[in-house]
């Protein structure tokens, strides 16, 4: 049976890793939304040489809409017309917004949950990634601080909804190593943070096979660090390995 998934978020950098790896499997029908067509804002300010000339990876058009996460109507359309059972949700407002707005989209409307379920049927068997990067608060930058208190909320409303006792959906919440747009372990190798907290695109990918691959084994709701295999790693990442398989092939070295 194809899996129909929906990708919020889709113009970003992980959006775009994840839709030119997945449309290459016939076993998927893909569909994405984004509230524009370019690429992200994040993209562009860390490729401010390149991102001109670029354009995002999109889905063809008839699977790909402008949408805001916020509008719940539309959202809601989308994912019953298309019969999607399968979210991957990236869609957040980064730390370079005010406060306020991000605690409004990321946390008072981030509930693609909700929406989803009204899609299930008795007998359909439902999943839900979430795509989160590690909190790392920091008091110094209440931006930053606030993006990642929203992001903690959002898997604190993941879990809360797979304790209802009429849950049919299951999340599965990845807390994300650094991605970024140069995927070469070489360009940062004097960069001791990344080097230890860097995932690859090869490694996100499978990660994200390792989990389609094994729904019937995912539980309620689960948490998941999703890192390449580095020299130095301090994150736990045997739970991937035990219920996944998840064996990262690439990792960042100190010699």
């Amino acid at each position: 049976m194809v899996k129909k998934i929906l990708i919020t978020g889709v113009s970003g950098l992980v959006g775009g890793i994840l839709i030119e790896h997945l449309l290459k499997n016939p076993n998927y029908d893909i569909y994405g939304i984004d509230k524009h067509i370019g690429l992200s804002i994040r993209y562009q300010i860390e490729n401010i040489q390149t991102s001109k000339e670029q354009q995002p990876i999109l889905p063809s058009k008839e699977k790909f809409y402008i949408c805001d996460i916020t509008d719940r109507d539309k959202l809601l359309h989308i994912i019953v017309d298309n019969q999607i059972n399968i979210i991957i949700h990236l869609a957040a407002v980064l730390e370079m917004e005010t406060v306020d707005k991000i605690n409004r989209v990321n946390c008072d409307e981030n509930e693609p949950y909700s929406l989803l379920a009204k899609n299930i049927k008795p007998l359909q068997s439902l999943k839900k990634i979430t795509i989160n990067d590690s909190p790392i608060p920091n008091r110094k930058d209440p931006l930053r601080e606030a993006y990642s208190i929203s992001k903690i909320y959002g898997e604190a409303l993941a879990r809360q909804y797979s304790l209802a006792p009429t849950n049919k959906v299951k999340f599965v919440s990845a807390r994300l190593g650094t991605i970024n747009t140069i995927d070469d372990m070489e360009y940062y190798s004097f960069n001791w943070v990344i080097k230890s907290i860097y995932c690859s695109y090869r490694d996100l990918c499978q990660f994200i096979d390792r989990v389609l691959e094994n729904q019937s084994r995912l539980k309620n709701f689960q948490i998941y660090f999703v890192l390449s295999n580095n020299d130095y790693c301090w994150v736990d990442m045997d739970n991937g390995r035990e219920d996944l398989n998840y064996m990262p092939q690439d990792g960042a070295r100190w010699n």
